[in-house]
C-alpha cells in the first residue's frame, strides 16, 4: 500500500499553486510522450499529488535553507569600549587595570 499522505493544495501560497499546476502540466506531457495517451482521472489524481509533493520538497528545502543561513550568522558584539556603561555587563576591573599599565 502507498503510506504517502496526500499534500493539500490549502498549503501552497499562490505562487507555489502556479508551480503546482507547472509541474502537473509537465509530468501529463511527460505521460503523453510516453504511453501516446491522454491520462485518466486516476492518473491525473497519481501525477496531482506527485506535483504536489515536488513543489513541497522544494519549499521545505527552501524554509530549511533560509533556517540555517539566518542560525549559522553570529550577533555581533560590540567591545566594551564603545558600549555605554549600561550595556557593559561583564566588565573585568582586573583586565582594565592591565590594560592601563601597557601603555
Amino acid at each position: 500500500m502507498n503510506d504517502k499522505k496526500m499534500i493539500s493544495i490549502d498549503q501552497f501560497n499562490t505562487a507555489e499553486r502556479v508551480e503546482v499546476d507547472e509541474a502537473l502540466q509537465a509530468l501529463m506531457q511527460k505521460y503523453r510522450t510516453k504511453s501516446g495517451k491522454e491520462p485518466d482521472s486516476k492518473k491525473e489524481k497519481e501525477l496531482s499529488a506527485e506535483a504536489r509533493e515536488v513543489v513541497m520538497t522544494a519549499k521545505l528545502a527552501r524554509e530549511k535553507e533560509k533556517a540555517e543561513r539566518t542560525a549559522k550568522k553570529p550577533a555581533r558584539r560590540k567591545k566594551p569600549s564603545s558600549m555605554a556603561a549600561s550595556e557593559v555587563n561583564d566588565f573585568s576591573w582586573s583586565a582594565s587595570v592591565d590594560r592601563g599599565k601597557r601603555r
